[in-house]
């Protein structure tokens, strides 16, 4: 896994998404995937509320959120900087890219059929708190109908 961290510019062009994860103390580390020939980049977290993780620390609630992954546009946004994780975690997540993949893909579609029913709570509130709002563009089952709305291939 490559672990990097992302540069202010990248947090500037984001600044009003108020669900992108940033710290002003220090930078979260993130580690790298792609799909659909789109560039992620999922946040190492503690203290995680919720099931869309993968976990580098259970007990501890730490591990990749899922739910806060973000679209690398520009390899300007990644900095320069090496990220340090803390040695439990990078044992943990060793080897687990083909996983990262596979449940991030899974996560975006959790996502899509909750965005397609937001009448309902739980689907609701799973759009509201999740980054994929502000990268619909970038997730391939995602498209425009003729009367504007969001709907999956």
């Amino acid at each position: 896994m490559k672990y990097i961290y992302l540069t202010n510019e990248f947090y500037e062009k984001y600044k009003d998404c108020k669900e992108i994860e940033k710290k002003e103390t220090r930078p979260y580390a993130m580690v790298l995937t792609r799909i659909d020939d789109v560039t992620w980049a999922v946040p190492l977290r503690s203290n995680i509320p919720h099931k869309y993780v993968i976990w580098s620390d259970k007990p501890n609630k730490c591990g990749l959120d899922l739910s806060k992954a973000v679209v690398i546009e520009d390899v300007t946004y990644i900095s320069e900087q090496d990220a340090q994780i803390r040695q439990n975690e990078f044992n943990e997540l060793k080897g687990k890219e083909h996983i990262l993949y596979t449940k991030l893909k899974s996560y975006m579609n959790t996502y899509l059929k909750a965005y397609a029913r937001q009448d309902i709570k739980r689907n609701r509130e799973l759009c509201q708190f999740s980054t994929l709002q502000y990268f619909h563009k970038y997730i391939k089952a995602f498209k425009q109908t003729d009367a504007g709305e969001a709907a999956m291939e």
